[in-house]
């Protein structure tokens, strides 16, 4: 008798590791990267907010930059007017923003990504 209960217990936990395996461990790696992803466009809002409050508080209206072209090649590039600025709104596309609608564009997405 004890030798049977022994083997139902065994069986149960072998079934048990197996959906943990095939089922728990795939759902979790998933659900991890997609709050990576939600943290790194988290932080990328935030980037932005912080660089469009700096260039409003020191009155920055022009300015050069290093930009990556790709594969760590940069090109210095001069911006003639900092009050309008693109982003990336999703899918590909860019609009352009005067500092204070980009703000409200970043806090109408912070709101969304932090539900």
């Amino acid at each position: 008798m004890a030798a049977a209960e022994a083997r139902a217990r065994q069986e149960k936990v072998k079934k048990f590791e197996e959906f943990v395996d095939r089922r728990l461990k795939p759902d979790l790696a998933k659900a991890v990267a997609q709050r990576d992803k939600l943290f790194e466009q988290q932080k990328t809002f935030l980037d932005l907010k912080r660089n469009i409050e700096n260039l409003e508080r020191n009155g920055v209206t022009s300015m050069r930059s290093m930009v990556n072209l790709g594969s760590e090649v940069y090109m210095q590039a001069e911006v003639p007017d900092t009050r309008h600025i693109f982003v990336d709104i999703g899918l590909g596309f860019h609009v352009e923003f005067t500092w204070q609608e980009a703000l409200q564009f970043i806090s109408v997405r912070e709101a969304r990504l932090a539900r």
